[in-house]
C-alpha cells in the first residue's frame, strides 16, 4: 500500500513537472514571437535613436538650420534660378518626388506632373532620416562618414549637399560651367542683405562661402526625421504597438532573409548590391562600379516614397517583393538583360521568399511609416524667387 501511494505521488509530481515545462515552452515561444528576432546570420532589426548626432565640426544650432531651410527652398542655388533642392525633395512626397526618374533643370510642375526638365538618371531618394545614414546594428554611426546617394559616392551630408548644384541635369544647367557655379551662387547670395544676416546669425559673421552653404543645408536636412513609427514604439517597449499579424510579418521578414541586407535601425546595410532590376526605358544605369550595383535603400516611410528602386521601376511594394521572389531561390533569375544570373547578389539569390509571404511582409513594412515629420514650407525665400522653384 505504501508503495502504491509513493508511485501515485511520483506520477502526480511528474505530471506537474511536465505540464509546467510545456507551459514554460509555450510562454517562451510567445515571448520569442513578440520581439524582433535574429536570423541565422545574426542580423537584426531595431529602433532608430530618438535624437540625432551632429558632427563635431558642424554642430546644430537653430540659426544654422533656419538658414539651411531657406537655402533648401530657394532656387537661387540653381544655374537658371528655376529649381531648388525642394523641387525634387518635397514634403508632399515624403521628401522625394514621386517620379521614377527625377526631372531637373528646365522642368516645371511638381512630382509626377513635372515636365520638360532634364532627366536625371536615378530615382530621387528621400532625405527623411538621412541623418542616420551609415548607422550600424548597434546604433553607432559617424555623421561625417555617412554614405550618400545610390552609389555611395559622397560621405556625409555636407559633401552631399553641393553635388546636386554641380550636376548639369539636376541644378546647374548648361549656361554656367561646373567650375564656376559655386562661385556664382555665393556671389548671388551676397547681394541679399537678408542672407548676409542669416549667415551672420548662423556662423558669427556674414562671410558666405560654399562650405557654409553645405553646412547649413546639412544641418537642416539632419532635422528632417521620422523616427517614431509604430515599429519603433514596439521595440522601445510598447507591446501593443503592433498587431499579432504585424509581428508575424516582422518575423517572416527576418526569417526569409530580407534582414540580411535590410538590417539595423535604418533597415539598410548601406552596401552595394547587384540585383538585376530591369533597366528604365529612358536610360541604362550600370551602377556604382559598372556592375549594376546600387546601395541598399532604407525601408522606412515607404508609404510616402513610391515608386521604388534606383530607377523607380516598381510602382508598388507588391511589385518589389514579386521581383525578389523571381530572383530568389538559390540560382537567381535575372530580370535585366545586362546582368547574368550568376552576377545577382548572393544574399538576394538565397532569399527564402514565396508568394504567401508577400502580404505578411508588406503588413510589417507599413509599421515602419511615420508621418509626423517636418512639412513646413516657407512663405517666401530671401531671393524673392518662387519658393521651391518652378513647381506651381
Amino acid at each position: 500500500m505504501n508503495k502504491i501511494i509513493r508511485l501515485s505521488i511520483y506520477f502526480f509530481l511528474l505530471g506537474i513537472l511536465l505540464f509546467s515545462s510545456s507551459c514554460r515552452r509555450d510562454n517562451d515561444n510567445d515571448n520569442d514571437r513578440d520581439r524582433p528576432r535574429r536570423n541565422d546570420n545574426n542580423t537584426e532589426i531595431s529602433a532608430l535613436p530618438e535624437t540625432v548626432e551632429f558632427p563635431n565640426n558642424n554642430p546644430y544650432t537653430d540659426a544654422k538650420s533656419d538658414l539651411g531651410r531657406m537655402l533648401f527652398w530657394d532656387p537661387i542655388l540653381s544655374g537658371s534660378k528655376d529649381i531648388a533642392c525642394a523641387s525634387c525633395h518635397h514634403p508632399d512626397f515624403g521628401y522625394a518626388d514621386g517620379r521614377q526618374l527625377s526631372s531637373g533643370v528646365n522642368g516645371s510642375g511638381l512630382g509626377p506632373s513635372r515636365s520638360n526638365g532634364d532627366i536625371v538618371k536615378r530615382n530621387a531618394p528621400t532625405i527623411l532620416n538621412t541623418a542616420f545614414n551609415g548607422i550600424d546594428l548597434n546604433g553607432n554611426y559617424n555623421p561625417n562618414l555617412a554614405p550618400m546617394f545610390w552609389d555611395n559616392r559622397a560621405s556625409g551630408l555636407e559633401e552631399q549637399a553641393l553635388l546636386p548644384i554641380l550636376s548639369k541635369e539636376e541644378m546647374r544647367g548648361t549656361t554656367i560651367a561646373e567650375d564656376d557655379i559655386l562661385n556664382v551662387v555665393v556671389q548671388r547670395l551676397e547681394t541679399f542683405p537678408t542672407y548676409r544676416t542669416l549667415f551672420e546669425k548662423a556662423f558669427g559673421n556674414n562671410t558666405i562661402n560654399a562650405d557654409r552653404i553645405a553646412e547649413a543645408l546639412a544641418t537642416f536636412q539632419r532635422s528632417i526625421t521620422a523616427n517614431n513609427s509604430r515599429f519603433d514604439e514596439y521595440v522601445r517597449g510598447n507591446q501593443n504597438a503592433l498587431s499579432d499579424d504585424e509581428i508575424e510579418g516582422m518575423n517572416t521578414f527576418v526569417d526569409v532573409g530580407c534582414a540580411n541586407c535590410h538590417n539595423g535601425p535604418m533597415f539598410s546595410d548601406f552596401d552595394l548590391h547587384t540585383l538585376s532590376v530591369p533597366n528604365h526605358p529612358s536610360v541604362t544605369d550600370n551602377g556604382a562600379t559598372g556592375n549594376f550595383d546600387f546601395r541598399t535603400p532604407t525601408l522606412r516611410n515607404l508609404a510616402f516614397t513610391a515608386p521604388y528602386m534606383h530607377n523607380g521601376r516598381f510602382r508598388t511594394l507588391e511589385d518589389v517583393l514579386e521581383f525578389y521572389d523571381d530572383i530568389s531561390g538559390g540560382n537567381g533569375d535575372s530580370q535585366n538583360r545586362d546582368v547574368d544570373d550568376d552576377d545577382i547578389d548572393e544574399d538576394a539569390r538565397d532569399l527564402r521568399l514565396n508568394g504567401r509571404d508577400i502580404d505578411e511582409i508588406i503588413l510589417f513594412l507599413n509599421t515602419l511609416n511615420d508621418d509626423d515629420f517636418d512639412k513646413t514650407i516657407p512663405q517666401s525665400v530671401p531671393s524673392g524667387l518662387s519658393v521651391g522653384g518652378d513647381i506651381d
